[in-house]
């Protein structure tokens, strides 16, 4: 096993617990007010920062060779260090259950994967490769591997390492936009900018921003109880409504989606209120927990 990821843990050690996973130039810290609000709800929250990101290793040649493997290894590793795999481990439960007030067992306190973005790929991959290690996933408008070509991707790469470049060059310019921004939490706004640039730019120069499996492929192979959540802002929301049109044709039985109206690509930080409704309910059918 590599070196762990940095992660932030807080809430009661025995409440049902959340792994969260940010998207690319994020980290753990630059989603303190969802930590915050789902540690005030009763979960346990752990958030890590992926490789390459905040505290966490940084990447060697190596593994930027097979990046988005690479992603997927170290959130299985962070699962198996924190919660370990029950033996026979029963289906997870179905949201929209009658579950409420049942006791948990052992293997009833497998973690809900939430991520976003390229956290929301690694999040789908993890659990179509380990079920038995997750109760469910929460997809907040995931990277969709598969519809963009590796130049168009290693565009976007470089598009996001000047915008970086030019964070570092006047960071309190960066600062005070990040303050001035309505979509940004108080409480992000500052981490925010301190995780753009302490993110490790080789990944950058990858293009790399999900596990190289396509999105339909892993939608439709998905085995535990996944919500997926998107907005309809135009160029912004990543699945929108054309691809939850995809996702119906599909047709998983394992996947529920909530489209938020108006959201961009962060649903919770655009469209907060919206997030919270169609996020929050669905925890508490899934986890058993009255509302």
């Amino acid at each position: 096993m590599s070196t762990p990821l940095a992660r932030i843990v807080a809430g009661l050690t025995d409440a049902p617990t959340l792994v969260l996973l940010h998207g690319i130039t994020g980290s753990a810290i630059s989603q303190s007010d969802a930590i915050d609000h789902w540690v005030s709800q009763g979960y346990r929250v752990i958030a890590a920062d992926a490789r390459g990101h905040g505290l966490s290793p940084r990447w060697t040649p190596a593994e930027l060779a097979r990046a988005g493997d690479v992603l997927v290894d170290d959130v299985i590793d962070l699962l198996e260090e924190t919660h370990p795999a029950a033996p026979h481990a029963p289906a997870a439960r179905i949201p929209g259950g009658d579950q409420a007030g049942l006791p948990r067992t052992d293997a009833d306190r497998r973690p809900v994967l939430i991520g976003h973005s390229m956290g929301a790929a690694t999040a789908m991959v993890v659990a179509v490769r380990r079920p038995d290690l997750v109760a469910g996933v929460v997809l907040l408008d995931p990277a969709r591997y598969g519809t963009r070509s590796p130049q168009e991707l290693r565009d976007r790469g470089a598009a996001r390492k000047r915008a970086r470049d030019a964070e570092i060059a006047d960071l309190p310019a960066a600062v005070a936009r990040a303050v001035a921004d309505p979509e940004v939490p108080d409480g992000e706004a500052v981490v925010g900018v301190w995780a753009s640039q302490r993110m490790d730019p080789a990944l950058l120069d990858t293009g790399v921003v999900a596990p190289e499996v396509p999105w339909e492929e892993a939608m439709a192979a998905l085995t535990v109880p996944t919500l997926l959540v998107t907005g309809d802002r135009p160029g912004s929301a990543r699945v929108g409504p054309a691809g939850l049109d995809v996702l119906a044709r599909i047709g998983n039985p394992q996947v529920q989606t909530a489209l938020v109206p108006g959201a961009g690509h962060d649903v919770r930080r655009t469209r907060p209120e919206g997030f919270w409704a169609a996020v929050d309910p669905w925890l508490q059918r899934l986890l058993g927990r009255a509302a």
